[in-house]
């Protein structure tokens, strides 16, 4: 009876809907649980087939083994247990007109790599290593031919989509074709990216000469390739760009201001190189239009935290109340990193520069030890090398020496003499060039008030040699635009140096870079000798080989006298709000701001 009436209930014409619609439900169901189990077998089985049996690894580096062991919990320098909360405010002088910092047009907003996840990440107490972010495991072939990587399965975007292998080509193919010139550059040796299954992805590399290459690829962030199918990735734009990052834009005003919140659901803030990291609520960038207001600004505490370049403010602006009472924290911090080349920068496409008797004579009337005693109240110390503050630099050369008088006769007279025996005259008092009989003209482009005290005096000396020299000031905007288009005769550059020289110099010295619109190689330097050196410091393999080799290149560049080295720190000025507190064993080789919350 029981089984009649079911079936008879089955068939009844009224029911057949609601069963029909079971049916499809229960159907869809078990579909969708098949396909999730289906996604979760190929991702294991990717894991399986790559990580497990082929050796991949959570992290990889340049020499010897990583620090960090693959089930590391949280890095040295951090507080995993760092409350989260409050804001972080910073001022920045200048402006911005563009959220795209990925390609050459634009002025980009401060701040914008909050938004984005790299494959994998450097840390600031180890050298030349990277660990796995978006990636899950990484393995580099024997022959270094090809780099494979694993991605997490769980990296979403602010909006929710997923990101998978096909982010990862996309990003790359992208910042070849239409990003920055940089990322062709430092990218050059990349055959092409395949995608090997949904998560992971094979980087083939066209050599195995470039060390530093599998050190660049692990450093790509990951760009969603559905956000730009509706956006014009070339283009400079406010429009708010999309990443899967720890933070988001939240608002701007261009040029004035930009606020980054912290993502709540973000994907990866477990993760053991997180922990600890990105415990600020909210992080602003406030823009001033010149440095003075930007100091005046910090004194009234407009803004937590701030990074004193110059001597002169830093011996003098803070004496200030809120320094007494502790309000501010006036700080020095000794470092260990290789400090930047800062260098007055020769354009050498121009003519006048091609002649090493008149980089020698410029170098020669640059009265650093004045600027030391009266502009920098005895702080810096000169570049002797190019590779400061690190054991990769030629020990055995001298720049020119004054005795800080502010008059600089000898080495002017000395200047003079050697300019005179190169076939240089002095006619009416203007140095006429033996290459074209023309008088030799200098004009310093700067976009800093600050350089001008710097500038003047070496300007003054210049003309005791009978060059014309002036100094024009430009806004950052149309500064950028001149150096970018190389039309320029000296500005002040900082070439960044890393922990371990490596493929970077390519972009700062190579020939191959000098006509690149935006290249790094400023100064357009074309020189064979260099060239052969950049390349060899790229594939070295042991420090040992490292080393000579960036001595030779470091004494050939001083010696040919291509640019003109400035000044260096070994310490952080900093001064904060006292509304912070920090770990406290901080790294090696950054302050790791990211690491700091509120008290």
């Amino acid at each position: 009876m029981l089984n009649q009436k079911l079936v008879a209930n089955f068939i009844n014409p009224k029911n057949l809907l609601c069963y029909s619609m079971f049916w499809k439900i229960f159907i869809w169901c078990n579909l969708f649980l098949v396909n999730i189990i289906l996604a979760n077998l190929a991702h294991a089985t990717e894991l399986l087939q790559h990580k497990s049996i082929n050796g991949y690894s959570h992290g990889i580096s340049l020499f010897g083994d990583l620090k960090y062991p693959k089930n590391f919990q949280a890095l040295d320098y951090v507080n995993p247990n760092a409350p989260k909360g409050g804001e972080i405010r910073y001022g920045v002088e200048g402006g911005f007109n563009s959220l795209n910092n990925f390609i050459l047009k634009g002025i980009p907003a401060q701040g914008l790599s909050l938004i984005y996840d790299n494959l994998a990440e450097s840390v600031d107490d180890e050298m030349g290593s990277r660990y796995g972010v978006v990636s899950d495991g990484i393995k580099i072939s024997n022959d270094r031919l090809k780099m494979d990587f694993i991605l997490r399965r769980n990296v979403y975007f602010h909006d929710g989509f997923n990101a998978t292998a096909d982010d990862v080509i996309f990003t790359f193919n992208k910042l070849i074709s239409e990003g920055h010139p940089s990322y062709k550059m430092s990218l050059r040796d990349v055959e092409n990216v395949e995608k090997i299954g949904k998560y992971s992805v094979r980087f083939n590399f066209k050599n195995n000469r470039n060390r530093n290459l599998p050190l660049l690829v692990a450093s790509l962030p990951i760009l969603p390739k559905h956000f730009y199918a509706l956006n014009d990735f070339s283009k400079s734009s406010l429009n708010i760009p999309l990443g899967s990052g720890p933070y988001k834009i939240k608002e701007f005003v261009a040029n004035r201001t930009i606020v980054f919140e912290r993502v709540k659901n973000y994907w990866g803030a477990n993760l053991p190189i997180n922990r600890g990291r990105h415990n600020f609520d909210k992080i602003i960038y406030d823009y001033y239009r010149d440095n003075n207001v930007l100091v005046e600004a910090f004194k009234a505490q407009k803004y937590d935290i701030r990074v004193e370049n110059i001597a002169r403010n830093w011996a003098n602006m803070y004496n200030i109340k809120a320094v007494e009472n502790g309000e501010i924290i006036k700080r020095e911090i000794e470092h260990q990193m290789p400090a930047p080349t800062q260098v007055f920068v020769l354009n050498l496409r121009q003519n006048k520069f091609q002649d090493i008797a008149l980089r020698k004579a410029l170098t020669q009337v640059f009265d650093f030890e004045w600027l030391r005693e009266h502009i920098f109240y005895g702080s810096y110390t000169r570049n002797q090398s190019y590779f400061t503050n690190s054991d990769y630099g030629y020990k055995d050369f001298l720049l020119p020496l004054t005795n800080g008088d502010g008059f600089n006769r000898q080495n002017i007279i000395k200047a003079q003499s050697d300019l005179l025996s190169a076939g240089y005259k002095i006619i009416d008092n203007q140095l006429i060039s033996p290459h074209d009989s023309k008088p030799v003209e200098i004009e310093f482009l700067i976009d800093q008030k600050a350089f001008e005290m710097v500038i003047a005096p070496f300007i003054k000396n210049l003309k005791k040699l009978g060059i014309k020299a002036k100094m024009r000031f430009v806004d950052e905007n149309q500064f950028q635009t001149r150096v970018n288009n190389f039309d320029f005769d000296v500005i002040v550059g900082v070439i960044p140096q890393s922990i371990v020289p490596g493929s970077e110099l390519f972009a700062y010295f190579h020939s191959s870079q000098k006509n690149i619109k935006g290249s790094a190689n400023l100064s357009g330097l074309n020189d064979k000798l260099v060239d052969d050196l950049v390349e060899k410091i790229a594939s070295a393999k042991t420090k040992n080989a490292l080393k000579i080799l960036c001595k030779k290149l470091d004494k050939h560049l001083l010696e040919n006298y291509y640019l003109i080295p400035q000044w260096h720190n070994n310490k952080h000025r900093i001064l904060y709000r006292n509304i912070f507190e920090f770990p406290k064993n901080p790294p090696k080789y950054s302050l790791s701001l990211d690491s700091w919350w509120i008290k």
